[in-house]
């Protein structure tokens, strides 16, 4: 069947919404229509003891994106990267801006990233460059 030519459910639509979600969800990576082309990666994954870990690489125009995290017990270390030329965006309220450490730091009092509004939504943003969190599950 694979060397059938009229068999072409390889390029199916499920593959694709399976390759979404897995970096837009859980690796969280994510574009924005206001800056377009990963220009600011807007982050936000979903830490999930089931899965374990996610580790995610993507070859953007600026410079490769890269998200991992694992799980250990109640709490996730996240690694990410962000390329030259971009910014990163971390949509965050101040309940969920506790729970995250960034290189042993509290993220609200972090030196590496800026507290910011952004279209009405608090959040930080982060500079090109690589980041680890300590995130409470």
């Amino acid at each position: 069947m694979k060397d059938d030519p009229s068999m072409n459910s390889y390029n199916h639509y499920a593959y694709g919404a399976v390759a979404d979600w897995i970096y837009r969800y859980a690796a969280g990576v994510d574009a924005t229509p206001l800056d377009a082309g990963f220009h600011t990666v807007v982050l936000h994954p979903v830490f999930d003891a089931r899965m374990g870990w996610v580790r995610f690489d993507y070859a953007s125009a600026y410079g490769t994106i890269h998200s991992d995290w694992k799980v250990n017990g109640a709490t996730a270390e996240w690694h990410v990267t962000i390329p030259a030329n971009t910014t990163g965006w971390l949509n965050l309220n101040a309940d969920e801006a506790a729970k995250y450490k960034l290189e042993g730091a509290e993220l609200p009092a972090s030196k590496l990233a800026k507290a910011l509004t952004r279209d009405g939504e608090s959040g930080f943003e982060l500079g090109a460059g690589s980041y680890t969190f300590a995130v409470e599950m």
